[in-house]
């Protein structure tokens, strides 16, 4: 199960969405936000499970690093994250073990770190361009069920720009429990 997003502020710094009965906000410098399940790339091989058509707020990973906090009420298990074109390095917090389900060849998980390179577009069959950077999918391990996470992005290239991440996060809800039996990764 993945996250239905409906909504991104203006302002670019929250979105918000629902995974089966969660409700889910990511916090942090936003960018693009499809929320019409318009978008095909998380149905490609790098991404487990793929997702044909899926729904997709970008991350911005601005120079000096950006700090990001994803909330679920109730909590959920087994979070996945799908992070495409991703040039950057995304941290969680010591103790969160982070396995990688799947992803491309530059795409890399190092304890609670998951990096990935700049990479130019590749050229589909058809003659569109496909993703750049790395692509791929993790699940977080550990304290559960989540309530909470936060993590950073920090660009790893000098391409003159902050980096776009293409965010999807899927995971199983747990029905409503008592605050004093959710954990924060």
């Amino acid at each position: 199960m993945f996250v239905d997003w409906t909504s991104r502020n203006d302002e670019r710094t929250e979105a918000i969405g629902t995974l089966g009965g969660a409700s889910v906000t990511l916090a942090g410098p936003l960018g693009a936000a499809y929320l019409h399940e318009d978008w095909t790339e998380f149905g490609l091989a790098y991404f487990t499970p793929p997702l044909p058509a899926s729904d997709m707020i970008e991350m911005v990973g601005l120079f000096e690093g950006s700090a990001f906090e994803v909330s679920f009420r109730p909590p959920v298990k087994n979070p996945v994250f799908h992070l495409g074109s991703l040039a950057s390095e995304l941290e969680f917090p010591a103790g969160t073990r982070v396995e990688r389900l799947s992803g491309d060849d530059h795409f890399e998980v190092d304890g609670n770190k998951v990096k990935g390179q700049f990479a130019d577009p590749v050229p589909n069959p058809d003659g569109s361009l496909g993703p750049s950077d790395s692509n791929g999918s993790v699940r977080l391990r550990g304290r559960e069920p989540v309530s909470s996470i936060r993590f950073t992005l920090k660009p790893t290239y000098t391409a003159g720009s902050p980096d776009g991440v293409h965010l999807q996060i899927g995971g199983t809800p747990l029905p409503n429990t008592s605050p004093t039996e959710t954990a924060t990764a």
